[in-house]
């Protein structure tokens, strides 16, 4: 039986990952991974440095959407399947006008530069609507942070901080960003609190984390134990405490890391250790799916509740 297949861009600060996937069963929107790409552009690199992507950036973003093209090609994705989002690093990005026109010049790609609410509302949308729970899903990109709370299957509120990894490790951030983001949080905390009295409080919710540099936290902490998707607080500081006492290299020689991901790991785990104690939640669940798969999922969504003409 052929397959329907969908294909998602997450152009991020750090990376740009291609996800495509086919659809296995359309009443349910069950989907199987067929493609997973990452490639560590660092556009955030530029942007936050020097406010704009450079020449060179630009050139290979194009040659890498040229090539994502055709692997999209190659798997028949039709137009109306495939979906590519660009974050934190395009939308500071003072060329990103030009950066989305050559793009689409290039490959006859558009580019759409969402915003921090609908980026922390992918991720959010992951969730299972019967998941009845108090949530807090965190996404820690290169350039922004996305906390959204869920309590019932309803959001609650959704906020993005332009606080990210690549941010932190080429010392362009928010001022005071620590104390800003805990002031913020405890606010929101204390609304949910007047607003949902009868659930309690916000620290018995769980955070759900997404990225690369939890997911890879996790399998650092649980060398040994291939399906449990929670982490400690209390693991993730030790981890960090060990991770933050090595150099870049020693990182990558200890544990195995890519040098893309040794460097801006350490940041990653400060910031999630910094949201669970502003909180007071003491795990975080992390699920296999990311920005990405939510990209899809928001498509096949969409397809399904269009009315038929």
């Amino acid at each position: 039986m052929e397959h329907l297949h969908y294909a998602a861009i997450d152009i991020g600060s750090n990376a740009v990952r291609l996800l495509v996937k086919r659809l296995d069963d359309d009443a349910t929107g069950r989907f199987s991974k067929d493609v997973m790409m990452r490639v560590p552009l660092r556009l955030g690199q530029d942007v936050f440095v020097k406010g704009r992507v450079g020449t060179k950036k630009l050139r290979n973003l194009t040659n890498l959407m040229k090539a994502f093209s055709i692997v999209m090609e190659i798997y028949d994705v039709k137009k109306r399947n495939r979906r590519i989002c660009a974050t934190c690093a395009l939308r500071e990005a003072s060329n990103s006008d030009t950066v989305v026109k050559a793009v689409k010049e290039a490959t006859d790609l558009e580019i759409e530069i969402i915003s921090g609410q609908e980026e922390a509302s992918i991720v959010c949308g992951l969730g299972s609507p019967d998941d009845r729970r108090k949530l807090v899903y965190v996404d820690v990109g290169g350039g922004s942070t996305e906390v959204s709370i869920m309590s019932s299957g309803k959001t609650f509120g959704s906020k993005s901080y332009p606080i990210g990894t690549v941010k932190l490790i080429n010392g362009v951030t928010v001022e005071n960003w620590k104390e800003r983001l805990v002031t913020d949080l405890r606010k929101l905390a204390t609304q949910f609190a007047m607003q949902n009295m009868s659930s309690g409080s916000i620290a018995d919710a769980t955070i759900v984390g997404a990225g690369g540099n939890i997911n890879k936290l996790l399998s650092l902490a649980h060398e040994r134990d291939t399906t449990g998707r929670t982490l400690s607080i209390a693991e993730l500081r030790q981890l960090y405490t060990r991770l933050s006492s090595l150099s870049v290299e020693q990182r990558m020689t200890k544990y195995k890391l890519k040098a893309d991901r040794a460097d801006v790991i350490v940041p990653a785990a400060e910031i999630f250790i910094t949201i669970a104690d502003a909180l007071g939640i003491s795990e975080i669940e992390i699920p296999a799916d990311g920005l990405a798969d939510g990209i899809i999922a928001g498509i096949w969504q969409k397809q399904k509740t269009k009315p038929t003409l």
